[in-house]
């Protein structure tokens, strides 16, 4: 996922910014195979060990102020984004421009009024004032994962690590507020407050379908939003706070970090400061509701664990700008400077429940047994679903030895892998979902690039049609290891294996084998694997 500032856009009446985090059509996922160094990439690594949870104690402090990192030279935010308290924003709305999540289709509608800004989805069912939504305000993309409502993870991080400014990415430690390169401390406050913390968060998010975890990192392949807890604002590039987060209206994101600068703080401050930061990455910005945890600030006086408001309330603001999403706000209260927190949260997340569906996914293009010439690119095409947005998917490629080549995730959810420079062989691609409730579905199919694909040997052709020479001992052995062949091709339903022994080695659930027979001998039910067995057999008895 490439985040990139976003520059505002004036039509007749009307300034609007994109939303940095909305990419309405990415580019397939590139995976190369022309370099060693390139190949190293296809693999995602794991994430870098860090302290366990449960030695969080290790790292407590009874100091109130962190060690504050020693910065060579002053760090500044991305350019084109500005900070206005604990929110980032781009520079554009300081001057009135609206974030929306399709400019061109904002610009058409105001230029022509007949366009109408149509194609927003049930804006009837999900906004109170639907006449007063200008375009471009929850006009949700159809592909896949972007549906509403959706389920939604957070993730608590109390131990650390090193990020990056490679766009906005919580799966890759990407964060366009990172200190790019720089460790990030582990939270010094103590298990049993950040336990607190997660449990009073939790709590603000108990209505919704958003779970908050924290003892164990979610998977790549699924979206979730990444707290920061613990460090100090100078771990980042935003300026003093007690926290810090992109706005993210209408949350096409899905995978944003932000951060909580806070270690002895009471957890139930910590868990404020928490679902605030949380709340501007899901389009919230600051209100003057005092008992809400959007509020633009805490007073002394205010203790107590906040929630998120169930009426309208105002913004906070300077005359002029537009750091809120305003348009969404008129959606729910009619006009841009008021917002309901629920209503906002509501539209994008289901209600809290148990998830009973599962999701699917299946590989649309290659069909299983594809071939391929040497040096052409193979594009693999994936439809996942899910009955809740918010999904993600991956495609994983094993050579026929099952050794992993590729494993990426479609961040951006393209739909598409472009294989690039694979090299001849027999390979086994494999697609994977899952949804915030972990249930996953897979599909593999298998394909070959090159000599291995065409079943041309050259050789005499003399004796080939004589079914009956070559009688042998080595010769009958190699008729039956083709009917063996021809048998398993037949089924194909346990992805090509060999049961000469007695042996059911087949796919597990996720449809990859890790049998010996399947990975040396595919057998998928295609008429090109029969031939190159067929013709196997020829070449043995015209020796």
């Amino acid at each position: 996922m490439l985040v990139l500032p976003a520059a505002a856009l004036a039509g007749p009446g009307v300034s609007v910014v994109q939303n940095p985090n909305h990419v309405p059509n990415p580019d397939a996922v590139v995976i190369d195979f022309r370099t060693p160094e390139a190949r190293l990439k296809n693999v995602e690594p794991a994430y870098p060990q860090r302290p366990a949870f449960d030695s969080l104690d290790d790292y407590a402090t009874q100091s109130s102020d962190p060690e504050v990192p020693t910065v060579d030279e002053p760090t500044r935010l991305p350019g084109g984004m500005a900070q206005i308290g604990g929110m980032v924003v781009p520079e554009p709305m300081l001057d009135g421009a609206e974030m929306v999540s399709d400019v061109e289709r904002v610009l058409a509608a105001e230029a022509s009024p007949a366009a109408g800004g149509g194609g927003a989805p049930d804006l009837n069912e999900i906004c109170a004032f639907p006449d007063e939504v200008p375009p471009g305000i929850y006009d949700y993309d159809a592909r896949p994962g972007g549906e509403v409502p959706s389920f939604g993870t957070v993730y608590l991080n109390y131990l650390g690590g090193v990020l990056t400014t490679d766009g906005e990415n919580s799966a890759e430690n990407s964060s366009g507020i990172a200190r790019s390169g720089h460790m990030y401390p582990v939270y010094t406050g103590g298990e049993m407050r950040a336990i607190a913390a997660a449990q009073a968060v939790a709590a603000d998010f108990e209505d919704l379908a958003v779970r908050i975890v924290y003892e164990e990192r979610p998977p790549k392949v699924l979206p979730y939003t990444m707290v920061m807890m613990g460090g100090h604002y100078s771990d980042t590039t935003a300026g003093p706070s007690g926290g810090v987060a992109p706005l993210d209206c209408e949350d096409f994101g899905q995978r944003n970090v932000c951060y909580v600068f806070q270690n002895t703080s009471p957890a139930i401050t910590q868990a404020n400061i928490a679902s605030q930061e949380i709340g501007h990455t899901l389009g919230l910005g600051h209100t003057n509701a005092s008992d809400s945890v959007m509020a633009a600030g805490y007073a002394p006086t205010q203790g107590g664990d906040l929630g998120f408001n169930t009426t309208c309330a105002d913004i906070i603001g300077v005359q002029g700008q537009s750091a809120a999403c305003t348009g969404v706000n008129r959606c729910h209260c009619g006009i841009g400077e008021a917002q309901h927190d629920a209503n906002t949260l509501g539209t994008t997340f289901a209600p809290a429940g148990v998830d009973m569906v599962d999701p699917t996914i299946a590989i649309i293009s290659p069909e299983d047994g594809a071939t391929f010439e040497a040096g052409e690119d193979v594009l693999i095409v994936v439809d996942p679903w899910d009955d809740h947005g918010g999904y993600g998917w991956k495609l994983t490629l094993e050579d026929e030895n099952g050794e992993v080549l590729a494993d990426k995730v479609d961040y951006d959810r393209a739909l598409e892998f472009k294989l690039i420079g694979v090299p001849e062989g027999t390979y086994f691609a494999t697609a994977l979902v899952q949804d915030h409730a972990d249930h996953t579905a897979t599909e593999t199919i298998t394909f070959t690039v090159g000599a291995a694909a065409g079943g041309e040997t050259g050789g005499d052709e003399t004796g080939g049609d004589d079914e009956t020479g070559g009688g042998g001992t080595s010769g009958s052995s190699g008729a039956g290891g083709g009917d063996d062949g021809d048998a398993a091709g037949d089924d194909g339903s346990d992805g090509g294996d060999v049961e000469t022994d007695g042996d059911t080695a087949g796919g597990g659930a996720d449809g990859v084998d890790d049998g010996c027979g399947c990975r040396s001998t595919p057998t998928a039910p295609s008429a090109f694997l029969t031939l190159v067995a067929l013709l196997a057999i020829r070449r043995r008895r015209t020796v």
